[in-house]
């Protein structure tokens, strides 16, 4: 009885479980690079948009402050950061689509 049931799921695994790793491992590798390549071009255009607002002259930025530009610049990198880490998530299966 026992044999009935474990010889068709050997042989089930044993025709299937290569590509079923295959295709997991190739999912995780290119949701990692992407995921790598995502944070990395975001960083570098976050580091560049502070670099050239922190180079205006001293009394434009006094000005922004005041009027609270800084703040939602924040607010808008943080919500650019919040979409490329879900997008991110979900290819790499941690979060279902």
């Amino acid at each position: 009885m026992i044999k009935d049931l474990l010889v068709p799921l050997g042989q089930f695994f044993e025709s299937n479980i290569g590509a079923i790793v295959r295709k997991a491992l190739a999912a995780v590798g290119i949701g990692t690079i992407s995921y790598a390549a995502i944070t990395t071009a975001f960083n570098a255009a976050l580091s560049y948009a502070q670099s050239q607002y922190n180079s205006i002259a001293v009394d434009a930025l006094q000005l922004t402050g005041l009027a609270g530009i800084g703040d939602a610049l924040g607010i808008i990198a943080g919500a650019i950061a919040f979409r490329v880490a879900f997008s991110s998530a979900s290819k790499l299966g941690v979060i279902p689509k």
